[in-house]
């Protein structure tokens, strides 16, 4: 990474020194004159690039806040699920032992 934003400032760099010439900007009827063009190339892209750095950031915050969301709702589904185990184990149990008080045979398919 470090090598890159060296390489990308190197880059920027060149650009600058050998684009000096002086521009005049207009965009809804103002006018900015005497701009040297490396600066009327390079703010923009900076801008661009912090703007999707901003929204890629606000994508991964949103992302994260889901995922956060559906473990918390993932683990009250297990903490259910095991309730209900539980509870219907002691319904088996309690059905078997009803069933050997009143002299029915075992169920076979029962856990």
């Amino acid at each position: 990474m470090l090598l890159m934003t060296v390489g990308m400032g190197i880059f920027f760099a060149i650009f600058a020194t050998q684009n000096t010439g002086l521009v005049s900007l207009n965009f809804a009827g103002y006018t900015l004159s005497n701009i040297p063009l490396y600066l009327a190339i390079l703010i923009p892209l900076l801008a661009g690039l912090l703007l999707a750095l901003f929204f890629h950031l606000a994508k991964d915050f949103s992302q994260s806040l889901k995922i956060n969301k559906q473990k918390n709702e993932n683990k009250n589904l297990k903490k259910d699920l095991a309730e209900t185990t539980k509870s219907a184990h002691k319904f088996e149990v309690e059905n078997a032992k009803i069933k050997t008080e009143n002299g029915e045979p075992d169920d076979e398919n029962s856990i």
